[in-house]
């Protein structure tokens, strides 16, 4: 399922599809709940012509950095918003950091931290998202949102560091922008 298929769906809290691949199964979870539904599935480009919400998020992070509002169609928007607030996190953690192995050390300790989620101090963007209903909700989105989170990273990082793992200046000077307006720690 491509990305574009999300924005043909009402407009809902907090339902995406990614797919991930790790090894041979792809990661699955899926929480049923009336106000609450996650289908967690996380898809990496297997193939050139294959993107998911991942690909996007950093494709486009350099274009939608600079915007102050954004204009929300669907859930596929909400992640995308997250996604790209938490790659400027990520890049302001990887400002001062000269080679690949700092970057990536950096980009682990980043993972360490614990993920926040909606009504919990430190969630950006409180009201763009649903509460959870339950603490078992809660769990299952923090675990998603560290997932994602984690793919992304990785996938970041071959972005911000040339091949001889060196920074790239151009990737790395978009660590000093805010993100509709909000001021990274």
């Amino acid at each position: 399922m491509a990305i574009k298929d999300f924005y043909d769906r009402p407009n809902q809290s907090f339902d995406f599809l990614v797919k991930i691949y790790r090894g041979e199964q792809p990661y699955q979870e899926v929480l049923a709940d009336v106000h609450f539904v996650l289908s967690l599935y996380i898809e990496a480009s297997v193939c050139a012509d294959r993107t998911d919400i991942v690909d996007e998020a950093i494709t486009f992070f350099r274009a939608n950095v600079f915007f102050r509002n954004f204009d929300i169609k669907s859930s596929a928007d909400k992640l995308l918003i997250y996604l790209t607030l938490y790659i400027n996190v990520a890049l302001k953690r990887l400002e001062g950091c000269r080679t690949l192995a700092e970057g990536t050390k950096a980009i682990i300790n980043l993972g360490l931290e614990k993920v926040p989620v909606p009504g919990e101090p430190g969630f950006p963007f409180p009201g763009l998202f649903p509460l959870p209903q339950s603490q078992k909700e809660a769990e299952l989105l923090r675990n998603y949102l560290k997932q994602i989170r984690e793919e992304t990273s990785g996938r970041l990082l071959s972005v911000a560091y040339r091949p001889n793992g060196t920074p790239n200046k151009w990737w790395l000077a978009f660590a000093k922008r805010k993100f509709m307006n909000v001021i990274v720690p």
